[in-house]
């Protein structure tokens, strides 16, 4: 049975699970006309591409996708799958943000306010939570209905409290090295925009933003 949860990554689970167990003369004339004539039409002929490419900055590929976002929705298909284990990973989204820019770069942010649940579904089970305060940037290459996603950056902490009221602190890999995939945005997503809101499909996670 496919199950769906609303989620959001916790990065360490991928890496520390052993701890809890960015996008153109007229002829006849006098010489003076014909002058006057050629200066208008290169006049007129300076400006249409002007506007067409203003058109095309606007309306083209991947516009849709371009502005700040916050999440409303991350949805993996079932349990996470880490190195030890699957893991059921909910809630954490609430302070999260994203900067989508036309130089095809994003930043990432998330304030730490939404905690995070999650569950370590080994024998036995290990519950805890999480607090995510932490900032990322990368790079996306966008089609018309895809977009590929790599983080170059990433900064901030990460707190976990187990069940038995352990509290501990997990460091984060400076460029997201192993950590991308339970992080979310990472590899090849298509996407579709309706509204403010854009949706992109990974191939074992959905994300839901909503323009800011």
């Amino acid at each position: 049975m496919r199950h769906v949860h609303r989620t959001t990554p916790l990065i360490a689970l991928a890496r520390h699970g052993r701890v809890a167990g960015g996008v153109v003369g007229r002829l006849g004339l006098e010489a003076s006309e014909a002058e006057s004539s050629t200066g208008s039409t290169t006049a007129a002929s300076t400006q249409a591409p002007t506007s067409a490419a203003g058109t095309t900055a606007a309306n083209g590929p991947a516009s849709c996708i371009r502005g700040n976002f916050r999440f409303t929705q991350m949805a993996y298909d079932g349990p996470v799958q880490t190195q030890f284990g699957p893991t059921v990973i909910t809630g954490g989204i609430g302070g999260r943000r994203i900067e989508l820019k036309r130089d095809n770069t994003f930043h990432f942010t998330d304030d730490g306010s939404d905690q995070v649940q999650f569950s370590l579904l080994g024998n036995p089970p290990t519950d805890g939570t999480a607090v995510l305060k932490a900032q990322s940037d990368g790079t996306f290459v966008p089609t018309e209905q895809t977009a590929n996603f790599n983080i170059t950056a990433l900064s901030g902490t990460l707190l976990l409290t187990l069940q038995n009221g352990s509290i501990i602190n997990i460091p984060l890999p400076p460029d997201g090295a192993g950590v991308k995939e339970t992080f979310g945005l990472n590899g090849d997503a298509t996407y579709t925009c309706q509204g403010n809101t854009v949706t992109f499909r990974f191939p074992a996670l959905t994300i839901a933003l909503e323009r800011v």
